[in-house]
């Protein structure tokens, strides 16, 4: 499921779908705000897990946001719920998931119940911005098996996605430099294949 928008564009939200989910009326609000400052005219409002699960079913969606805390359950809960729906294409959405809590077993529950992204709670715009865009570039594929059902949880292994500056300082770069040592012979290749007797 992609965004109505590509990566060498300028980021567009007027004509995505995007779910905003929130157990808390005011916090709910802040969040339409944000959206609104991203141009997206009239994002679904969901108070609960019920609303929420209505909302899938009646639109197809480009994005979702959830608050871990809805009115009548988790956002976990409905994450997991999503990504097990069979309900396509919503299942295979992009879904930022926003916790208050930032325990490392909070962000892998996020993780696990299939959210594309865990962001803790109070959110900048920019900071949901750039979590939107690394969305948009995001080329991890979709797993599911009997244990987990989402994106692909080895992002460390995957790397930024392309076009994008990590933030690790092990992070290679795409660009590929110059060499700094002479190329090796091919008998010294050949040799690095060769099993050898240890003495």
């Amino acid at each position: 499921m992609s965004l109505p928008f590509s990566k060498t564009e300028r980021v567009n939200l007027s004509t995505a779908e995007v779910l905003l989910a929130c157990g808390d009326p005011e916090g709910l609000n802040i969040m339409g705000e944000m959206f609104a400052g991203f141009g997206v005219h009239t994002p679904r409002r969901c108070l609960t897990m019920a609303d929420a699960q209505t909302s899938v079913q009646e639109r197809i969606l480009n994005l979702m946001v959830v608050d871990s805390a809805l009115a009548d359950g988790e956002g976990y809960d409905f994450i997991s719920w999503l990504r097990r729906s069979e309900i396509t294409p919503n299942c295979y959405a992009p879904v930022i998931l926003i916790t208050g809590h930032t325990r490392p077993s909070q962000i892998f529950r996020g993780r696990d119940a299939g959210a594309s992204f865990v962001v803790r709670k109070p959110v900048a715009p920019l900071i949901m911005m750039q979590r939107i865009i690394w969305l948009l570039n995001d080329q991890r594929k979709f797993v599911t098996s009997p244990g987990y059902c989402g994106p692909d949880r080895r992002v460390k292994a995957l790397g930024p996605p392309v076009g994008s500056k990590g933030r690790r300082h092990d992070d290679l770069s795409a660009q590929v430099g110059a060499a700094s040592t002479p190329n090796l012979e091919q008998d010294e290749i050949d040799a690095l294949f060769k099993p050898r007797a240890v003495i």
